[in-house]
């Protein structure tokens, strides 16, 4: 372990796991202030097994010789601190949403490692980057993309997909939309039009967002509609890579997952690999609307909630509306994806999942992978499984080229169109 300590690796998902962060949420005390008793006593519950279950992922990640580092809340910290008089006196400095601050928990959203370097490309809770830069905070990269380096072309083009790639089915065209309407700004806060038009145009935008990048070998996959606006070549990632663009309409690891050479996991039709992942063996699993792994009260629920989130057991009014209000940072839209495929790979023979329906276990049987089963049960509250949680720091392998026959880069756009009219999700049974 010494002889890694404070570096950074990472060619592939598989490559053997040695060092990795792992996050955390607030402890049940953070709650105390709430008056209200259905509301306090479920958030504190949730607050209970959120971090039970952290504890049992960072105890199978020990016993499996992985170095864990792990991100801290504040003990005396409350949520009492941030709601005054009844409306939230703290403003997330990334997006501008009022909000409860959002938790140091899903630490792969901000940052990710390329070859021997970590590249943190926006904003998150600070003590993400307290772990990280005491890790190693030589060799990392801060990737900012400014609307200033963009035309006024580019920059309405911008805002169109940015609008697209978050529209529900209840928000209307955007020609349509005008400022006196309410909508649901990634279905997680009411914020006004004329507020998402300002800042969607005028506020520093991060084209590049660690989730969206999956690294096999010399293949880098950039996840996304923006990516067109930008030539992302010239980004300097110190080595020789492929730049393959393959939009799935979301974070990559909500959408595919490899597990091992010739091995993945995806949610979305499977002909939309066929060029990224030539002759490679597809396990194809449900959207989460018919995920086995959900309970039924789930689609009682999700009416009330609309996808953004559930937790098992009895959901009141009250609670909603609290989440919905105060704690729009740490929820967001579980309907996106199936929490299935969002899974850590240990190594190629090993794979810790949240979840194991027939079908998956088939396909590790078939390819020699032995499933891990951590449960997290309350990924579809925080919108983020085993892999959002945590972070490769370093991973045991040299870079491979998996793809030799590749001449050029896949540039696979066909699912832009869809985005672009509202159906980034595959809602009909939601």
């Amino acid at each position: 372990m010494d002889m890694m300590q404070g570096k950074y690796n990472q060619w592939s998902p598989w490559g053997k796991l040695k060092t990795c962060m792992l996050g955390s949420f607030y402890p049940p005390e953070f709650f105390n202030a709430i008056e209200e008793d259905n509301i306090r006593t479920c958030m504190q519950r949730i607050s209970e097994e959120t971090l039970e279950d952290l504890e049992n992922f960072h105890k199978v990640l020990l016993d499996f010789g992985v170095d864990v580092h792990r991100t801290q809340t504040n003990p005396n910290d409350s949520i009492d601190r941030y709601i005054i008089d009844g409306e939230v006196n703290y403003i997330n400095p990334f997006n501008r949403v009022r909000t409860v601050p959002r938790p140091p928990l899903q630490c792969r959203d901000s940052a990710r490692v390329i070859g021997d370097k970590l590249y943190i490309t926006h904003g998150d809770h600070a003590d993400i980057f307290r772990v990280l830069d005491n890790y190693n905070k030589k060799d990392q990269v801060i990737l900012d993309f400014e609307l200033d380096n963009l035309d006024q072309e580019q920059k309405d083009k911008l805002y169109e997909v940015y609008y697209y790639t978050r529209r529900t089915k209840d928000w209307p065209p955007l020609e349509e939309i005008d400022s006196s309407r309410l909508i649901h700004l990634n279905s997680m806060t009411q914020m006004e039009v004329e507020y998402f038009r300002k800042y969607a145009r005028q506020s520093m935008v991060h084209l590049l967002k660690a989730p969206c990048i999956t690294l096999v070998g010399k293949d880098l996959y950039l996840e996304g509609a923006l990516f067109d606006l930008v030539e992302f070549k010239n980004i300097d990632f110190g080595t020789d890579l492929r730049f393959n663009i393959v939009n799935m309409g979301g974070h990559s690891d909500g959408c595919f997952a490899p597990l091992k050479p010739g091995a993945l996991m995806v949610v979305q039709d499977t002909s939309l690999y066929e060029e990224s992942f030539p002759n490679w063996d597809i396990c194809h699993l449900p959207n989460s609307s018919k995920s086995s792994d959900m309970a039924a009260f789930f689609h009682e629920s999700k009416a009330w909630i609309g996808g953004r989130w559930y937790i098992d057991g009895k959901i009141n009014p009250e609670l909603i509306a609290f989440v919905d209000k105060y704690m729009v940072e740490c929820t967001g839209f579980t309907m996106e994806t199936n929490f299935d495929v969002n899974c850590l790979v240990l190594d190629e023979n090993h794979v810790v999942v949240s979840n194991l329906i027939p079908k998956v276990a088939e396909f590790f049987k078939k390819h020699k992978i032995e499933p891990i089963v951590v449960p997290f049960r309350h990924r579809h509250f925080h919108d983020g499984g085993l892999h959002c949680i945590t972070l490769d720091l370093y991973r045991e392998e040299d870079k491979v080229d998996y793809f030799p026959e590749r001449t050029s880069p896949v540039d696979n756009h066909t699912v832009y169109e869809k985005i672009r009219r509202g159906f980034k999700w595959n809602l009909k049974n939601g």
